[in-house]
């Protein structure tokens, strides 16, 4: 069971950089020196909530941060929870920032840049020194959290000092078999703090254990995106071959059905086993992956590393091609009917990724809406809510509600073909259209394309401009920088690569098109899109 956390100074950390966030941990040994580390946050939304759930002495805080940052953070603080103290990690360039927050109630700051141990520890006792309730209690030692401390350093990929210490944490457990429990809570328990979700789920498990006599113990550890995680220590049997659900399955099977009797419904992941604690931050990084198959599964709750795929994959992999090529010919009840086929056969499946799958539908959306308008339909509001539904299959929790997503997508699209006929008498247009969609990265000119199709180029531009509803530099610059936005969205190509992939051999005009089309720059968009905001 946890140490008490009554006699520590509790602290959060607030950083939108999880590498800052895991080096502040790891600093020096916060336990010895009377505090703890009771949880973490990436933006300033996350923070609120985690201190009314976890009640912290002291915010330890980034300004500049996504969806809250520190300067808004500091005022809902002081607000909110006036008690809670505010240290800013701050650089050089943030001055004028840092002014506002102590305004809004900060205790102090510190620089970023040049974080030190000793400095940061000393701040953090001085402002700890003038919290009531702190100032006389007993600063309690490393004895009784030297072994939670060296367990939190491996969890998060950090090796272990010297071989004493890793002599010393074997001793501590008296079985030869290890694996990673993870929790994560379902639907709304904002009522329930973290805490007592993990004191009801360590009952539960404990009794489970007295019950069935099972060779089992179990250590909490840190906290990671919200989840509970625990240390099973157990027989090697106990966790049973590779691919089968052997007896550790089955209590966890039961754990999870024992916290939702009681009103707290959880999924869970448990790692596949392992013998040297120095696997600890492998098994670790198991555990969103098992958890994403919840996607595809969304009525199982309980995910064990090693266990075989629970649905056969007998169902094809999507012919992306013959899709493209019934977009491509105006075939789009096909290539529709091909795209709902697939989506039926998906749920259930667990050989494809969570993300990967979503980028993959993101990309069907943005293909059709570029098809239907490169051939003249009417969907402009399709195209003004692309973003939206890209978000929205980002953010939805589980296939079905991706599918209907897609369903009520395709209804829309299927109504602009209803609606609006391809346009008669501009055959030759069309294919100046699909020639620019093929061609839009190599160096196209009015005149150039005019000569190929056996055109006057006066005569092109007008009759291109009076046909297409818009000129030919702009159609073709609308192509490049749709294009140039798949790039940014699909990974971190360099955008100087990106612009000379998509058609322009001066970076500063593709960045100038870029912003006067989407009202940002290209690195504005992909961070924007990364986090969320598009």
């Amino acid at each position: 069971m946890n140490t008490t956390l009554n006699s520590y100074c509790k602290v959060l950390i607030v950083d939108d950089e999880m590498l800052v966030r895991q080096g502040i941990k790891h600093l020096f040994d916060w336990e010895s020196e009377g505090f703890t580390i009771i949880g973490e946050a990436s933006n300033g939304k996350e923070a609120l909530e985690q201190i009314g759930l976890l009640q912290p002495h002291i915010l330890l805080m980034d300004i500049v941060m996504p969806v809250m940052d520190g300067e808004e953070l500091a005022r809902q603080i002081q607000s909110r929870h006036p008690e809670v103290k505010i240290v800013v990690l701050s650089s050089f360039s943030e001055f004028e920032f840092v002014r506002s927050t102590f305004q809004s109630g900060a205790s102090d700051y510190i620089l970023k840049p040049k974080l030190d141990a000793g400095e940061l520890l000393g701040l953090l006792k001085k402002v700890a020194s003038t919290i009531p309730g702190l100032q006389e209690a007993e600063q309690p030692g490393a004895e009784g959290r030297w072994l939670e401390a060296a367990l939190d350093k491996l969890v998060s990929g950090y090796p272990l000092d010297n071989d004493s210490v890793r002599e010393r944490m074997l001793s501590a457990f008296g079985r030869s078999s290890f694996a990673l429990l993870s929790m994560e809570r379902l639907g709304s328990q904002a009522e329930r703090s973290s805490e007592e979700f993990q004191h009801a789920a360590e009952a539960l498990l404990e009794s489970l254990i007295r019950r069935g006599n099972l060779p089992l113990e179990f250590r909490p550890l840190s906290q990671e995106d919200g989840r509970l995680r625990w240390l099973w220590n157990a027989d090697e049997r106990f966790f049973g071959p590779e691919g089968s659900a052997g007896p550790a399955a089955e209590v966890l099977q039961q754990l999870v059905k024992s916290c939702e009797l009681e009103g707290l419904p959880a999924a869970a992941a448990l790692s596949a086993p392992f013998r040297e604690l120095e696997a600890l931050h492998e098994a670790a990084e198991q555990i969103p992956v098992l958890l994403e198959k919840r996607f595809f599964l969304p009525g199982e709750q309980v995910f064990v590393a090693g266990e075989r795929t629970v649905k056969p994959l007998d169902s094809l992999a999507f012919d992306g091609e013959a899709f493209s090529r019934e977009l491509n010919g105006q075939e789009f009840q096909a290539a529709f009917t091909r795209l709902r086929g697939y989506l039926a056969a998906v749920p259930g499946r667990l050989d494809i990724g969570m993300y990967e799958f979503k980028s993959w539908m993101g990309h069907c959306v943005f293909n059709i809406i570029l098809a239907l308008l490169r051939f003249q339909y009417e969907a402009r509001r399709l195209e003004d809510r692309k973003y939206e539904y890209f978000r929205s299959i980002h953010e939805s929790a589980d296939i079905h509600e991706a599918s209907r997503l897609i369903e009520a997508f395709l209804a829309e699209a299927e109504e602009c073909i209803l609606q609006r006929a391809r346009p008669a008498g501009s055959p030759a247009v069309q294919r100046i259209l699909e020639y620019i969609q093929e061609h839009y990265a190599e160096p196209l000119t009015l005149t150039e394309i005019a000569h190929h199709f056996h055109f006057n180029p006066s005569y092109l531009s007008n009759y291109f401009a009076t046909h297409n509803k818009e000129g030919f530099s702009e159609y073709l610059n609308k192509v490049r920088i749709e294009q140039a936005c798949e790039l940014l969205r699909r990974g971190d190509m360099p955008i100087s690569d990106i612009s000379s992939q998509v058609g322009y051999s001066e970076h500063s005009y593709f960045t100038k098109v870029f912003r006067k089309q989407k009202g940002l720059s290209p690195s504005q968009y992909r961070k924007q899109f990364m986090e969320g905001h598009l």
